[in-house]
């Protein structure tokens, strides 16, 4: 009986202690980056990403109004 009181007591004192751990980890990570006034490396790495996918899209619509021209000019040459 004393045993599984006792271990409870233990799970739970480590428990409070990880997430205490954790919630000063997160709050100083944040504090450091609100006081430089940078962004989360996630943050970072999902702008990076969105940019990448306009140009991507940029591109496909050049490449597509490329293949409309072509296939026009083919067009006109056959009707010649």
């Amino acid at each position: 009986m004393y045993n599984m009181v006792l271990g409870f007591i233990l799970y739970e004192g480590v428990d409070l202690i990880v997430n205490l751990g954790k919630i000063t980890y997160n709050a100083g990570r944040g504090t450091y980056y609100w006081w430089y006034n940078t962004d989360y490396p996630e943050v970072e790495r999902e702008k990076r990403q969105i940019e990448d996918m306009k140009t991507l899209i940029q591109r496909i619509n050049e490449l597509e109004k490329k293949l409309e021209t072509k296939t026009l000019l083919l067009e006109d040459s056959k009707d010649k």
